[in-house]
């Protein structure tokens, strides 16, 4: 049989050349073989050939010391394969298209980061989890080596957002809870909260409104565990301009705010009855303001520190009247006062009462 056999091989060379040629390259060139093969940039592969070029399985050691052990394909890396670095201390394992991480695999990083998920191209694109070397967790899209699309970002410490993502950023809907189990549920823009949101107080207030650069700004209510609650406007991050706040036991303030605090024009009603329309500063009636009590008396004029202070009138329900000069909510200096009965005086006032003296100089005067 074996003289058969290279009986017919001669036969044929006899009869033409040329395709005794290409039979002969069918047996012993283009059978896959195991050999070794230098590439350009002088990396050494060992394994297997076709062609005289890396094709199956094989191992490839570059200049530098790099290591590639794992599937080739017309002398290009593709299928499942393991790279690792010695000097930098990064490998991957996982599949491989034309020399390119390219589907499912796991890189450590020189960081001791290390990402499990898909790849496009060498860079991570589609699903994947991020492990930080600080144990941060990050599960989710990526797009570009960046997180993006929809993920959950989780710290070390238990904090977690889970929500939309831009290059690597928060950004849109998401909610951050905290390690202090505080919660924001909104917008987001560039790893702050933008536009409208939700925060929740771990002692219980509430904000629901608008944000900007991380910090509550523009219209908001704010409710107290308390059950107070605030409406109206924010800059920064604190109670500053227009709004109303309402007490729970029925008082309310609305006006001017600055710095959390009443401090400007504003009308306080206490649930008495009771109305101060006038001006405010540090949570306190200063400035110009009218006070009406409940049973009609009225004060109208300077206010310090909550109390009349300077020059004003007071006017009783019973048609009694003083007008003059008050120090600390006392008639306290030069006054004119008009009894119930019609009776008037004009002189000096101290600690609320007519001053003896004064009016006896007075009548002097006379």
């Amino acid at each position: 049989m074996r003289h058969l056999y290279l009986l017919s091989i001669f036969v044929l060379l006899t009869i033409n050349k040329a395709p005794a040629r290409g039979i002969f390259e069918f047996i012993f060139i283009s059978k896959t073989q195991t050999g070794s093969y230098t590439f350009k940039d002088g990396s050494v592969y060992e394994g297997e050939l076709k062609n005289r070029k890396p094709n199956g399985k094989g191992k490839t050691i570059s200049k530098k010391g790099d290591i590639y052990e794992g599937e080739y394909k017309k002398g290009k890396r593709e299928g499942w394969g393991i790279y690792q670095s010695p000097s930098s201390g990064e490998k991957y394992e996982g599949m491989w298209l034309k020399d390119q991480l390219h589907g499912k695999g796991i890189y450590y990083f020189a960081n001791n980061n290390y990402y499990t998920g898909m790849w496009y191209e060498n860079i991570q694109e589609g699903k994947g989890i991020m492990y930080y070397h600080n144990g941060d967790v990050y599960i989710g899209d990526w797009k570009n080596n960046m997180r993006e699309g929809k993920g959950t970002y989780t710290w070390k410490n238990g904090a977690k957002y889970e929500g939309n993502w831009s290059e690597n950023k928060k950004n849109g809907k998401g909610v951050m809870i905290w390690d202090d189990r505080s919660r924001y549920e909104g917008n987001w823009k560039n790893d702050s909260r933008e536009g409208e949101g939700v925060f929740s107080y771990v002692n219980g207030d509430k904000y629901v409104g608008e944000w900007h650069e991380d910090v509550q700004h523009g219209q908001g209510v704010y409710t107290f565990s308390t059950g107070d609650h605030y409406e109206g406007a924010y800059h920064y991050g604190s109670r500053t301009g227009t709004g109303a706040y309402y007490h729970v036991n029925g008082d309310k303030y609305i006006g001017r705010f600055r710095d959390g605090v009443q401090e400007g024009r504003g009308v306080f009603t206490w649930q008495n009855g009771s109305v101060y329309e006038g001006d405010w500063k540090d949570n306190k009636r200063s400035g110009y303001g009218i006070y009406r009590w409940q049973n009609g008396d009225i004060y109208a004029g300077d206010w310090k520190e909550n109390q009349p202070n300077g020059k004003g009138v007071l006017s009783l329900s019973d048609s009694y009247k003083y007008e003059g000069e008050f120090v600390d909510g006392m008639m306290e200096g030069y006054g004119v006062e008009i009894t119930k009965d019609g009776e008037r005086f004009e002189g000096v006032f101290k600690k609320g009462k007519r001053d003896n003296t004064s009016i006896e100089e007075s009548y002097k005067e006379k």
